[in-house]
């Protein structure tokens, strides 16, 4: 097979291949372990300053900011959420339970002003999710009256095919926890052989919603978590552009595609929720933050804006993108993530409420927002420990090694809070750089003269793998490959570089 080029690819682009094979569907695998089952025979490392650069999932969300999709309205979603069987994590402190279908239909929902909040209190939730498939009236928001939804009529805007079934074997038995001292898992999800033993949480963006190739496989997933809409620093839900028309976050939320994701989702016992994302990476991103989590009033706004954009839209939860949280505001973040709790509370019991965080802990209040009355999980996003300015090559995930890796971050968050509020984010997707040399962990090279550092797709790389060959870094546990590689630029001209490409693969994840 011929490799013409590598392709450059971000995190959340490759979540669709997470979603859509079976091992990859351990792209987000949790760590839900019984308290004090990690040690470390070693210190722990220090961390690389790396970790405090931008994440991929936001130069990602950069990338397709301004994206123009055409997304067709969506109809009402009829199908109400039903935990599998077996599952035992619990969600708001209490047992996981059923939820109520969809309150209204995406276009109505499309339609509703920047800053409105929905029915909020007036509409109360069906108690029986099964209960009358046209709902009770919605009301629409100042001036727009109420609508009913739909009947059961075809899902709209379906998604393709999922891949067989057999390859959720992999989940289920390919899939062991480490062998230094860890117990047990304690928090099933389907009963079974062939059944999750763990949460499976998932990304899925926007920008893949209309991608024919986009496949999710139900049986190897949990939770999903639409990415995503963003809040203004009044705590308003980006819903329209100045111009009025809908964003395209919001649109892709209010969509046939998404109606089409949360009834199968809910077939199949798995969760949908909606990400709200606001990054704090730039001087102006930070101002924005940090107005919206100084005021009460704006933290009461964003609360009530994003309980009623789930449970309008028959969804099953919130997992809130504050990154990273601004330096003083970490009680102020706490304050929003119970006022998320109380607003979903007040809707019905039984809404997941995750929020995400860096490798390392920072000042972000784990402690505290996870107490009682606050989140059920955080998201550790553990990757991108190297980045393109990495001094060296190496896995962006390494599980062990010198430096700081995946057994100091789990370790250091299990020490403040219990495993199973964890949620350990692994990439299926690695990096290549131009290097010195094709020796392990060489020197980086990567810039103009020699081609800069991408990242790559796991079926990008596991290309290069099998036509350059595959080696182990039995040290950080990751898979890499090397190849030389021409480099045309008008200041150098052509010159071959090595490029050395790390990623994660079954037998690292």
């Amino acid at each position: 097979m011929a490799l013409k080029r590598e392709r450059l690819v971000t995190a959340n682009r490759t979540a669709r291949y997470a979603l859509r094979l079976g091992a990859a569907a351990l792209l987000v695998l949790p760590a839900l372990l019984p308290t004090g089952a990690l040690a470390l025979d070693r210190p722990a490392a220090s961390a690389p300053s790396n970790l405090g650069e931008p994440t991929i999932q936001y130069t990602d969300f950069v990338a397709h900011e301004r994206d123009v999709i055409n997304f067709v309205p969506g109809k009402r979603v009829t199908v109400g959420f039903t935990p599998r069987a077996s599952e035992t994590w619990p969600v708001g402190g209490e047992p996981p339970r059923a939820l109520p279908a969809g309150r209204a239909t995406g276009q109505t929902m499309r339609a509703a002003p920047q800053g409105s909040v929905w029915a909020g209190t007036p509409t109360a939730p069906r108690a029986n999710p099964n209960a009358d498939p046209k709902g009770p009236p919605v009301d629409a928001g100042p001036g727009r009256g109420t609508t009913t939804g739909p009947d059961s009529a075809p899902v709209d805007g379906a998604i393709g095919p999922t891949i067989s079934a057999t390859t959720a074997s992999f989940v289920a038995s390919g899939v062991q926890a480490p062998s230094a001292g860890i117990g047990p898992l304690d928090a099933s999800v389907g009963p079974g052989a062939g059944s999750l033993r763990r949460e499976v949480f998932g990304f899925l963006p926007y920008w893949e919603l209309t991608d024919s190739s986009t496949t999710l496989n139900w049986p190897l997933l949990s939770t999903v978590a639409y990415f995503s809409v963003g809040a203004d620093q009044a705590g308003n839900l980006k819903k329209q552009n100045s111009d009025g028309s809908a964003t395209t976050g919001w649109a892709g939320w209010t969509s046939s595609n998404m109606t089409s994701v949360i009834n199968a989702a809910h077939t199949n016992g798995a969760r949908v929720v909606l990400t709200v994302s606001v990054f704090a990476w730039s001087t102006g991103q930070k101002a924005l933050q940090a107005a919206l989590l100084g005021s009460s009033a704006a933290r009461a706004n964003l609360a009530r804006q994003v309980a009623a954009a789930v449970a309008e839209r028959g969804a099953d939860g919130v997992n809130l993108d504050f990154e990273p949280v601004v330096a003083g505001y970490a009680d102020a973040f706490t304050a929003l993530v119970r006022n998320v709790r109380a607003e979903l509370d007040a809707i019905a019991p039984g809404y997941q409420l995750t929020f995400d965080t860096t490798g390392l802990i920072a000042n972000y209040p784990i402690e505290d927002a996870t107490a009682p009355g606050g989140a059920d999980a955080i998201f550790i996003m553990g990757y991108d420990y190297r980045t393109s300015s990495a001094s060296s090559a190496g896995s962006i995930s390494p599980l062990s090694g010198p430096v700081y890796d995946l057994t100091d971050t789990v370790a250091a968050y299990a020490a403040r809070v219990s495993p199973t509020k964890l949620i350990l984010g692994v990439p299926y997707y690695g990096r290549a750089w131009s290097t010195s040399s094709n020796a392990p962990h060489a020197t980086n090279v990567s810039g103009t003269q020699y081609g800069a550092s991408v990242t790559a797709i796991y079926e990008v790389a596991a290309d290069f793998a099998a036509q350059y060959g595959r080696n182990y870094d039995d040290v950080e546990q990751s898979p890499w490959t090397a190849y030389q590689k021409q480099n045309c630029t008008a200041t150098y001209g052509c010159v071959t570089a090595w490029r050395e490409l790390y990623y994660e693969d079954a037998a690292s994840l």
